[in-house]
């Protein structure tokens, strides 16, 4: 289980150390592990950080790589809070990787009026988990926090 929070880490956490996606490697995520791994489980974190690498590639744009960081802090957040399964998330890894799907597209200043500079999509689940911890049976914040985990690959129908 270290070994699997280690590697997720490096996933949630190497792209940071870029401003775009052109250069990250696979080898800067292995290079970041704190652990030394098993045959078997270096193989599986590399094809893991493969797909990471292919990502940062699609999203090499700054600002599209800045949402694709906030995006996959987020998601490695949901899989230590149990909301995102490891299984799920690596087919959207995967899937992004290879354009099968796109990153979660929101117009939060339409959503919620004047919002401060850099508003993100972690900020915008932050908002609706308060909004939820106010009032569990708010339609509208309970509406889009299982559009905002379906795009992000949390299967809701579990």
């Amino acid at each position: 289980m270290r070994d699997l929070e280690d590697i997720i880490r490096m996933l949630a956490h190497a792209p940071l150390l870029y401003d775009d996606g052109q250069h990250i490697q696979v080898q800067d995520y292995l290079e970041g592990l704190e652990v030394e791994l098993t045959k078997d489980n270096r193989r599986a974190a590399i094809e893991l950080y493969e797909w990471g690498v292919k990502a940062c590639r699609r999203f090499a744009d700054p600002l599209a790589y800045e949402q694709l960081q906030d995006v996959l802090g987020l998601q490695a957040e949901l899989w230590q809070q149990g909301v995102l399964k490891l299984h799920d998330w690596m087919s959207w890894l995967r899937q992004i990787s290879e354009s099968q799907r796109a990153l979660p597209v929101y117009d939060f200043a339409a959503i919620l009026g004047e919002l401060p500079e850099g508003y993100m999509i972690h900020d915008f689940h932050d908002e609706l988990q308060y909004r939820l911890q106010r009032d569990a049976g708010d339609v509208w914040a309970n509406q889009e926090r299982d559009r905002l985990y379906t795009s992000l690959g949390v299967n809701i129908n579990v």
